[in-house]
């Protein structure tokens, strides 16, 4: 059973038409739910949780990245499968990845129902699908796969899991059991000219402590603390993914 949690900001008239001409084909391709719309006292958690019990196998984010980003947590523990309609211009990296079509397309990717076991992060409990980032300072202490120490005082610290690939680093894989470890900073070439570089490591996991709290945007998020335990869980996430995907 389907089980749509439409985003707030899906609910403005001007995407009046594109939601009726989704619930059509919905309706056409034998893949019509119930519907939730999130508004700003409605907890996305709490209504997937009591949905799954009455039966919903499959939870679909009507949105963007931040709307998948509010069903994660709820539909993987509960064990649904998790897909995305893409509605909005901005904000769509997540399905881009995943190869989903914006619109009244999407609906075809999910009545093909091609489903792949994803590996995702896990960060203190919480979930992430795409990466999460971390400025560097000082008085970090980082330990990756319990067995050796980096040194990092400055640049960026990037945890990848399904991710576009770029000039210095390749795409992160969201089914090798591994999480990618980028440590991005610049350095002097020649003529004194700043490049950047990054160095690249796959692992299972990293643990970061500091004295001083620890910012990290999970997914667009953020979230503080002063120890991070980070590990990748293994086919932990049931998605819906389309031809076009990137892994």
């Amino acid at each position: 059973m389907y089980y749509y949690v439409y985003d707030e900001f899906v609910q403005d008239a001007k995407y009046d038409k594109l939601r009726a001409a989704i619930e059509t084909r919905m309706t056409d391709l034998g893949i019509s739910g119930k519907i939730a719309r999130l508004a700003l006292f409605r907890d996305a958690g709490e209504l997937i949780r009591d949905e799954v019990k009455r039966g919903a196998t499959t939870i679909i984010a009507v949105g963007n990245d931040d709307t998948l980003q509010k069903v994660i947590d709820p539909a993987a523990s509960a064990g649904a499968s998790i897909g995305i309609i893409p509605i909005g211009a901005s904000n769509q990296t997540i399905a881009a990845m995943l190869g989903i079509p914006a619109g009244e397309a999407a609906c075809e990717v999910l009545a093909a129902r091609q489903i792949e076991a994803i590996d995702v992060g896990l960060v203190n409990k919480r979930y992430f699908l795409h990466e999460a980032h971390i400025p560097l300072h000082g008085g970090l202490e980082i330990i990756c796969d319990e067995s050796y120490r980096l040194s990092a005082k400055t640049g960026t610290i990037e945890l990848r899991n399904l991710a576009f690939g770029d000039d210095i680093v390749p795409p992160g894989n969201p089914i090798d059991g591994k999480i990618d470890f980028v440590k991005r900073y610049t350095k002097k070439g020649w003529f004194s000219k700043k490049k950047e570089v990054a160095t690249w490591i796959p692992m299972k996991n990293l643990h970061i402590r500091s004295e001083n709290m620890i910012k990290m945007t999970i997914d667009g998020g953020i979230f503080e603390a002063r120890e991070l335990n980070i590990s990748i869980v293994t086919g932990a996430m049931q998605l819906i993914t389309g031809k076009d995907r990137i892994f």
